[in-house]
């Protein structure tokens, strides 16, 4: 069995719609994910957008919109390290509006276990759920979403599918959501406490069904 994080997410969602969408110097922009000619920029539909393109997805990317702010990255440290420099530019931009930012915060990741000794359908077959259809040729579970709350307080929400292009691997998004009212952003040093804890709670509890 091997465990790969594929992405993690920073979701902020605004205390008040966020109005004041600055536009960020372009140079700052094309240079946040060390690969200007690949990296694009810009107010969209979606809000102001930085982007890398990759051929296949996840991009690493920056969404601020009046909703949300939302760092995808493909590492904790980087997620962190990008979070962190852009909220610092929000501070210096919107004092007014991060002094209280978040009205609660995400922190959300992609992750994946391949090379398993079985096959999804039979690893959910027995670990996850007793089909009920015993005499079936076959049953194969497509998507479960589910929501968990454990005694040490956290709370997920979790989608669990076959692993694209892996028939012996799973696929595990996983939403780590926190109520932030009337508190600074999270320092970088914070952030990283809480997708570290959090992705080691997710494999604490995930890893003894793939074995």
């Amino acid at each position: 069995m091997k465990y790969n994080l594929i992405s993690a997410s920073f979701v902020g969602i605004w205390e008040k719609p966020f109005l004041n969408i600055p536009n960020l110097d372009r140079k700052f922009c094309l240079d946040l994910f060390f690969d200007p000619y690949n990296t694009t920029c810009g107010l969209t539909q979606e809000g102001f957008v930085i982007a890398k393109q990759f051929t296949n997805p996840p991009h690493p990317s920056v969404i601020i919109n009046s909703n949300r702010i939302q760092v995808t990255e493909l590492s904790i440290s980087r997620t962190c390290d990008v979070t962190s420099t852009v909220l610092e530019i929000l501070r210096e931009t919107n004092p007014t509006d991060m002094l209280f930012p978040f009205s609660s915060i995400g922190v959300n990741m992609e992750h994946e276990w391949i090379e398993l000794s079985e096959t999804f359908e039979k690893v959910f077959s027995k670990a996850i759920f007793n089909n009920p259809f015993s005499d079936a040729v076959f049953s194969i579970p497509y998507d479960i979403r589910f929501e968990t709350k454990l005694q040490s307080g956290y709370k997920f929400n979790f989608i669990l599918q076959p692993r694209a292009g892996h028939k012996d691997g799973i696929f595990l998004g996983s939403n780590d959501d926190r109520f932030w009212s009337e508190k600074p952003a999270p320092t970088k040093e914070l952030l990283l406490d809480m997708f570290t804890e959090s992705a080691r709670e997710i494999r604490r509890h995930f890893d003894p069904l793939f074995i």
